[in-house]
């Protein structure tokens, strides 16, 4: 081995740094990687069927919500609730995300319990799907976009 070789980790270990820092934050969301489970087990063993029901809420009757879904549509960007809005399983400490590689909304099922918070969930992400509509921000490389998305 060259002199050099011992100050540079392993080709694995370089790998899972670089995994870690391209990670952008899915390891909150572990379900997006998994491949879907049917119908039924969704519906039977977890409370992907109170989510629905919960979200299918939201946008009827939150006023925020529907001024948003509104102003995306005005923006050319209108949204589908099947295809935008996704309940999964995740991290404990997060309730929902925006996923900007999908324009998805995931709502944490397993960390959403009542509707109040669903509405809150709900309309900060629809925050977020209007800015990435509208202003195409860059999430991951200007923290100034970011920023402006959450205040």
């Amino acid at each position: 081995m060259g002199e050099g070789a011992a100050d540079s980790p392993p080709p694995a270990e370089k790998k899972g740094a670089e995994e870690d820092e391209d990670d952008f934050g899915y390891r909150l969301f572990p379900d997006r990687s998994k491949k879907p489970q049917s119908f039924l087990v969704r519906s039977l063993f977890t409370f992907h069927n109170k989510c629905q029901l919960m979200l299918k809420l939201t946008l009827e009757t939150n006023p925020y919500a529907r001024l948003l879904l509104e102003a995306l549509k005005q923006s050319g960007c209108t949204v589908f609730n099947d295809r935008h809005f996704s309940c999964e399983n995740c991290d404990g400490c997060v309730s929902g995300g925006f996923d900007a590689a999908t324009s998805q909304i995931v709502l944490c099922q397993n960390n959403i319990r009542q509707q109040s918070h669903m509405n809150r969930v709900v309309t900060h992400e629809l925050i977020h799907a209007f800015d990435h509509c509208r202003a195409h921000v860059d999430w991951f490389k200007n923290v100034k976009h970011l920023a402006c998305s959450e205040v």
